[in-house]
């Protein structure tokens, strides 16, 4: 009898440690799942983008005007570009994808320059559009060997402000949310070339007068800052003072970048009876050998132009033919 309780009381000794265990184990369990909720609470995952400032740099450009700028980051490996567009000329707040890339940049209020090619860094090109030789004139079409070489014609961009920049790097490091700074210099773009034609005789019966300019770029690859190996020619407005002056100018993306080097400046004059004329001059030597590329002035000196002929009975001579001069110019 005695024996019979000694082994129920060890029974119910290993009854009650194993429901300690259990409850212990179940505990233990139930820790585990609270530890393991707490910790998905507290895990934030990171921005695929980062928060960046970018700012454009002026000081180069101080006398520069424009109403807002527009930015392509282009990833250093490959993929698409990320285009940013600013009211403000100073720049703003953007967000991009984390990464390395190569960055350029210009004013969007142009009403002339065209752009193409934004699906790389290399093919990202400013144009203008087709143009004809006599819209230098407020005319239409080209005069007969006024443009032997076949260029084609565009039309004059107006100024582009911009640049480009290599190797910015948008990295995680550090505090994510703090914003990243991206400064962008800016610069023209553009080139001027200015025209003076001194010396000018009969300049009283002229109506109206422009010019073109060959052997120019058609357009600016704005990522490296090259210009086209495709030679255009540019046709441009002139004003004459009335009295022995002519004087013109405009702004170009360059010179083209081709093997030949030939520029050729043609004067279309428009006299007072109808009648048309237009002197080529070979300005290779002014054009190419310019102190500054940026700033090219042709000077022409001593240009004799023919006085209308009317006769009595006002009979005017046939005014849709163009006579043509040649010159030389010696530097």
């Amino acid at each position: 009898m005695k024996r019979n309780k000694t082994i129920e009381t060890v029974s119910g000794i290993a009854a009650a440690l194993m429901l300690t265990a259990c409850a212990a184990l179940v505990a233990a369990a139930i820790a585990g799942t609270l530890c393991s909720c707490r910790h998905k609470e507290l895990y934030y995952p990171s921005s695929p983008t980062a928060e960046v400032r970018v700012r454009f740099d002026w000081s180069a450009a101080p006398g520069a005007r424009v109403e807002g700028m527009c930015a392509w980051f282009f990833p250093e490996g490959g993929g698409k570009a990320v285009r940013c567009d600013f009211t403000d000329p100073a720049g703003g707040t953007v967000r991009i994808p984390w990464g390395s890339y190569r960055v350029a940049y210009m004013n969007n209020d142009s009403e002339v320059v065209q752009v193409r090619g934004e699906d790389s860094h290399g093919t990202l090109e400013l144009y203008t559009r087709q143009s004809t030789l006599l819209e230098s004139v407020d005319a239409h079409g080209n005069p007969p060997g006024a443009n032997p070489g076949g260029e084609p014609v565009v039309l004059a961009p107006d100024a582009v402000w911009g640049g480009r920049l290599d190797g910015v790097r948008l990295e995680r490091g550090g505090d994510e949310n703090a914003p990243r700074t991206v400064v962008l210099p800016v610069q023209p773009q553009t080139c001027a070339v200015s025209l003076e034609v001194l010396e000018v005789d009969n300049l009283k019966y002229v109506s109206r007068v422009g010019a073109s300019l060959s052997g120019l770029s058609g357009s600016l690859f704005l990522g490296s800052g090259t210009t086209s190996a495709v030679r255009s020619t540019v046709p441009f407005g002139a004003e004459s003072d009335g009295k022995s002056r002519i004087t013109g100018g405009m702004r170009i993306f360059g010179l083209s970048a081709a093997a030949d080097t030939g520029r050729t400046l043609t004067l279309y004059v428009i006299l007072a009876d109808g009648s048309k004329h237009y002197y080529r001059f070979d300005v290779a030597g002014q054009v190419n050998n310019a102190p500054d590329k940026r700033h090219i002035r042709i000077v022409i000196d001593k240009l004799s132009l023919p006085k209308p002929i009317v006769n009595g009975g006002g009979f005017h001579p046939e005014v849709d033919e163009w006579e043509t001069e040649e010159h030389t110019l010696k530097l």
